[in-house]
């Protein structure tokens, strides 16, 4: 089942911005301004899956993973992972491998496909992030690492002691001819020491730091610049997200992880944390047409000070039903004020309770695989 938004662009600042699209059919949308389009559609099925883009255009998928997160940002001549994790206790990292499979290709052996038919070569993605260490954005890159080829592996460096974290470092260590980048410099003895385990990081797998404003190729007319990058500092991993914004052509993707502001308050509360760090240093380079909603769009980010500064045309929000603490989210404060910018609130948990269409990507199971949004930019 797919539900399509008709294509828009960045509109002008008198103009309104694109209202939240429905099951029942398109939502009308403001006049084109500009070349570059901006499409979306419902994934609920694998066979909803698009392939990779041609040329000139990029997809920006938001795999539907229950309650946690997980981008895939494709490129005719790159593929990006930002995130890949579930709280969710079926499925956490068979519904990440049913979607890039679909998307992608069958790669990698029994563990990678499933009830697939396995591949004697691996495919190739280009970067995976993840932007903190926590389980509902990590529980699955551990498999993915087993399962692709991966060239470049982002990671804040903060360390959570935890079994998850662990098993993505061993991964890491074992993606040879890949390069691990953290956000502070590798110790002298490559190790790491986590939940009552030494990880070394090979000498096969070159180990670099990172810093705020490095740009990063990414393929043709494509690029990623880090605007958070910290490995320390913050009690909560959250703090320590990986902030980027992707420029994709004339569009600008801003993938925020978990960035807060503080404590749960209401939107109109001050903005403060990671918010206002990437507002005040990047102010240029917040203004995207896509967010990724930070948090899962609870009350701890999303100030409307930050989604001014964002102005975003369409807004990703991946949620499930597992609770944060004593908060299922995302917040309808927050959905109130992402309404407020004008943009298409799109979301992973309309169907967490009753699936409308089978098979779902990942097996119909548990939460997530029926609301996967792809994004597509175009001319």
């Amino acid at each position: 089942m797919l539900a399509t938004g008709c294509p828009l662009t960045r509109p002008s600042p008198v103009q309104p911005h694109a209202p939240e699209p429905s099951l029942d059919g398109p939502a009308q949308q403001p006049p084109p301004t500009t070349k570059q389009s901006i499409t979306w559609a419902r994934a609920a099925t694998p066979a909803d899956v698009p392939g990779p883009p041609p040329p000139g255009t990029w997809r920006v998928h938001m795999i539907d993973v229950g309650t946690g997160l997980a981008i895939l940002v494709q490129g005719a001549d790159f593929t990006l992972l930002y995130d890949a994790g579930s709280n969710d206790p079926d499925e956490k990292p068979a519904r990440v491998m049913a979607y890039l499979t679909a998307a992608l290709g069958p790669s990698g052996d029994e563990q990678c496909v499933g009830a697939g038919v396995p591949s004697a070569a691996r495919r190739r993605i280009d970067h995976v992030i993840l932007s903190h260490p926590h389980q509902d954005h990590a529980s699955a890159l551990d498999l993915v690492l087993h399962c692709f080829e991966v060239g470049d592996v982002w990671d804040s460096g903060r360390v959570n002691d935890a079994v998850f974290y662990r098993d993505f470092l061993y991964a890491v260590a074992e993606a040879t001819g890949a390069t691990y980048h953290t956000a502070s410099p590798p110790p002298d003895d490559r190790r790491i020491a986590v939940k009552g385990q030494v990880v070394t990081i090979p000498p096969e797998v070159a180990w670099q730091s990172f810093s705020e404003g490095d740009e990063v190729t990414l393929g043709a007319d494509a690029r990623l610049t880090l605007l958070h990058a910290e490995a320390k500092g913050h009690a909560d991993p959250n703090g320590n997200s990986i902030v980027v914004a992707v420029d994709l052509g004339g569009a600008r993707v801003l993938l925020t992880g978990d960035a807060e502001s503080g404590e749960r308050a209401d939107p109109s509360a001050p903005l403060g944390d990671v918010e206002e760090h990437v507002v005040t240093h990047f102010p240029a380079l917040v203004d995207a047409d896509i967010l990724q909603v930070g948090h899962h769009g609870s009350k701890t980010s999303s100030r409307r000070a930050f989604l001014d500064a964002v102005s975003p045309m369409v807004a990703l929000v991946s949620a499930g039903p597992r609770r944060y603490r004593k908060t299922r989210l995302p917040d309808a404060e927050v959905l109130a004020a992402l309404a407020a910018t004008g943009a298409a609130v799109l979301r992973t948990d309309e169907h967490d309770g009753a699936c409308p269409t089978s098979p779902r990507i990942g097996a119909d199971k548990g939460a997530g695989g029926c609301d996967a949004w792809v994004v597509t930019i175009g001319p």
